[in-house]
Order: structure tokens, then sequence, then C-alpha cells
């Protein structure tokens, strides 16, 4: 690491901190949301489409485990990034949410697409900042 290179944590640059803080934030707030209640996710915006909506939301909370896996699952990876112990790990359990929340924006409620698309944008700014923590997984070390 030169001098040149600023304030780091784990030898990370202080602005990759700062994203994963918000970006980790920003799940961890969301996942506790869905166990709190404390704001509408969509604000005050009504859905586009409110049949499909509600067929995937009632499906979603019918089978009676899966809201609070995802929400529980968005909190502990969310704490996972912002703590930059093990955000490499908080990244890959966040895959799959957000895949899946992209896709929910893109054929059921196009409400919040930009935002998906945005967190979809930094989380693979942050899985290329921890590419080396991927390795093992790609190859035949």
């Amino acid at each position: 690491m030169n001098d040149k290179d600023g304030p780091t944590k784990q030898g990370q640059p202080i602005g990759i901190l700062i994203l994963q803080v918000l970006y980790g934030g920003f799940f961890i707030l969301m996942g506790l949301n869905g166990f709190f209640h404390w704001f509408s996710p969509g604000g005050d915006q009504p859905p586009t489409n409110p049949e499909a909506t509600g067929a995937f939301w009632g499906g979603i909370t019918a089978s009676g485990y899966m809201s609070n896996l995802i929400f529980a699952t968005q909190a502990a990876s969310g704490l996972l990034i912002a703590s930059s112990r093990m955000s490499a790990f908080g990244l890959i359990l966040l895959s799959p949410v957000l895949v899946n929340i992209v896709g929910y924006h893109l054929y059921v409620e196009p409400n919040g697409l930009q935002m998906a698309l945005g967190l979809s944008a930094v989380h693979l700014v942050l899985a290329w900042c921890h590419r080396k923590s991927y390795q093992p997984l790609f190859c035949n070390c």
C-alpha cells in the first residue's frame, strides 16, 4: 500500500468502505423494516399492477416462512457487508435476494426498477472489489 492511497481498512480505499456501509445499512434497514413495518417500501405510490403485486406477496406470505427468510437474509447480509468483517460472504448471501428484487421489478411491479438496477450496480462494484475472496470458488487452487 502506498501513502498516496489514502486511509484504508483491510487494504481498501475509504470510498469503498463508505459504499459498503451505506449499501449494507440500506439492506439492514429494509430487512428490519420487513419485521417492524416502520415505513412502506414503495412510499405513497400505488402499485402499477395491484393484482400481480397482491398475488406475489400473497404467495410469499402464505408460505409461512419465505418473507421472514427474505427479510432476515437482507438484514444479516447488510450487517456482514456494512461491518467489513465478512463483506464478500454477505454479498454472496444477498445475491439471490437481489436477483429476485430485480425480477420482481422487471415483471411484477415496474415502480422501483431504477433503484433495483442501481443496487445491482453497487453490488457488482463491491463484488469486484472483493474478487480475490471469490477466487477459490472459480479455480482449482
